[in-house]
């Protein structure tokens, strides 16, 4: 399956008073991650799908673990890997690390998703394309 990884500091914005990253913030980098990940390979995973719809990629489950705290100004490693495609369904694994220590470890599954342009509240699944389904099975 496969792996995207990339390198991010974190910022005094990002911390409470004792440093310590506020929790918010790593399922907002996981979203980040997600979407420069799937635009790497050339996949706007919230643009258009066709001519009345808009795509997105909501979430049915995550679970996060927290292990230990960086401290302001480090860099953060954020790896993504795709553990399984399904039929409508995508489920990642991150890991966010300080040099090989582990910080935070999540999995999250989230569904293939549109709406049409003119109701964004009615939101409907559909399959994982196939050019989708091949490139998140690439492990080059």
């Amino acid at each position: 399956m496969r792996h995207y990884t990339y390198d991010r500091r974190l910022n005094w914005s990002e911390c409470d008073p004792g440093g310590i990253i506020f929790f918010p913030h790593y399922a907002r980098w996981m979203v980040d991650g997600l979407n420069e990940m799937f635009l790497g390979f050339g996949v706007d995973p919230t643009g258009p799908r066709g001519d009345n719809a808009l795509g997105g990629l909501p979430v049915l489950g995550l679970s996060m673990k927290f292990v230990s705290a960086p401290v302001l100004h480090d860099t953060v490693t954020h790896q993504i890997t795709v553990i399984k495609v399904g039929g409508k369904s995508m489920t990642f694994r991150h890991r966010f690390l300080r040099g090989d220590q582990l910080l935070m470890e999540a999995e999250e599954t989230r569904v293939w998703a549109e709406h049409p342009l003119d109701n964004p509240r009615a939101l409907r699944t559909r399959q994982v394309p196939d050019n989708v389904r091949a490139l998140l099975e690439d492990a080059a």
